[in-house]
């Protein structure tokens, strides 16, 4: 392996390391691979076409969450990170959580993309303006909310997504009228799932207006810039169904679909979009009917037909046995996180970093976050093997509990496949139930040396 040394003779980016004192081979490789990505992202600003009223591409930072180097495209706050190649380099603040998202940085909103990046050119543009959509989200107009679509791990749910998902893509790769009658299949797919679960349809629509329109600009931007034919774009759509849940990640399949055929169909829709779309809506409307009539709704048997052309007996076969691993996975969640001793962890931020493809529903009792992070005042705890059981409004979690409340000498304490660590000034103490942690912060010393 080779090494990468502290010496105030070197050249270019290795000198920069020098002055960081950047000593490890794996350093040097993610500032290389950033710099070369930022640049990259530059370069493509300029070709792609102006998407949105505000600029999309704007201050952007790479971090490895490991390591926590980091590289921007704009000056720090503190002006702490050296600059080379019109880049600037530095360590991401400890203080600072590590994500793919947008988040004020000083005061000045940034986007946040985790490295390593992917290999291929077209995911990595995709991601960066992923992320550069949410950091001008707000300035568009656009909501933000973020809720979870439990319906969507029901097995009547996914099977009328899948069937969704499957027409959308034929539609993307077919010519007009081909087109024209599987977005009508879609359209009826969507209203057969929205009948099914009451509440539905307006939880999709904001999950596709937030991370549907961020998707959907990805995916316009890369194409912009780098091209690709159609049958790959619609096994890109397609592809989405191999996703081990939707709940979460529903805008990342409909989003970008629905915004292709938009662009088809009415290109000009994003200039007169409203602050919070119906995107679903806003395709029929351009096809040429508001909605699909009553009649349609209520003939299921004519439904059934048409997806019968997208391979709904073999869905259904694979919902149906999904459907018992997941009452599995359930019954053991349950008896791990809601009866099971656990530790309570007050989240007053939301600061619940996850993997939007792993979430799974437990209903009233909340949703389950595998392999996440939880950050909150008390410290810092990771999920490396476990997963955290949170309230819908991810304002508080549970974790099971550990054998013992002890910490190492530096604040670590280590439960079953989570780590913690703990901020100054905070322990575990008993909770509610028998074997139940909580974290509390410690009085100060003048409290403590009372009687």
């Amino acid at each position: 392996m080779n090494e990468v040394h502290c010496s105030s003779s070197m050249q270019g980016l290795v000198a920069l390391l020098a002055i960081l004192c950047l000593s490890a081979s794996a350093k040097a490789t993610h500032v290389t691979e950033a710099m070369a990505a930022l640049h990259e992202f530059e370069t493509a600003c300029r070709q792609a076409r102006s998407l949105w009223p505000v600029e999309l591409c704007g201050p952007l930072v790479l971090v490895h969450p490991e390591t926590r180097v980091a590289v921007a495209n704009r000056p720090d706050p503190d002006d702490a990170f050296e600059e080379h190649d019109e880049m600037f380099v530095g360590q991401w603040p400890a203080d600072l959580g590590v994500a793919n998202t947008a988040l004020y940085w000083g005061d000045r909103k940034w986007a946040m993309v985790m490295l390593p990046l992917s290999n291929e050119r077209f995911s990595r543009l995709r991601l960066l303006a992923h992320e550069s959509f949410h950091r001008i989200q707000p300035e568009l107009g656009f909501e933000q909310s973020d809720p979870m679509a439990t319906h969507l791990d029901e097995m009547e749910g996914r099977l009328w997504l899948r069937l969704e998902i499957r027409a959308l893509a034929s539609a993307i790769a077919g010519g007009d009228d081909e087109a024209r009658s599987a977005v009508r299949d879609a359209l009826h797919f969507r209203r057969q799932r929205h009948a099914a679960y009451p509440g539905a349809a307006e939880v999709e629509r904001q999950l596709e207006a937030h991370e549907g329109l961020a998707e959907y600009t990805g995916v316009r931007f890369a194409l912009d810039v780098e091209g690709a034919d159609v049958a790959a774009i619609a096994a890109l759509v397609e592809g989405f169904e191999a996703r081990p849940t939707y709940v979460r990640s529903l805008g990342y399949g409909t989003g970008p679909a629905i915004g292709l055929l938009l662009d088809r169909y009415e290109p000009d829709w994003r200039q007169d979009v409203s602050a919070t779309p119906d995107l679903a809506r806003l395709l029929a409307v351009a096809l040429g009917g508001a909605t699909l009539g009553q009649q349609d709704l209520l003939d299921r048997d004519g439904v059934m037909r048409r997806a019968k052309r997208y391979g709904a007996r073999a869905i259904l076969a694979e919902e149906e046995a999904r459907a018992e691993r997941l009452a599995r996975q359930r019954t053991h969640y349950r008896e791990a996180l809601v009866e099971g001793p656990v530790l309570v962890l007050e989240l007053p931020e939301r600061r619940l970093l996850f993997n939007p493809n792993t979430v799974l529903s437990l209903g009233e009792a909340g949703n389950v976050y595998p392999q996440s992070t939880l950050i909150g005042p008390w410290g810092r705890l990771r999920l490396d093997e476990g997963a955290a059981l949170a309230t819908p409004e991810r304002d508080r979690a549970w974790v099971v509990a550990p054998e013992s409340s002890s910490s190492d000498e530096g604040g670590i304490i280590d439960g079953p496949g989570w780590s913690l660590e703990t901020a100054a000034g905070w322990r575990l103490v008993p909770g509610g139930r028998p074997g139940d942690f909580r974290l509390e912060k410690l009085q100060s010393d003048a409290q403590d040396s009372r009687p």
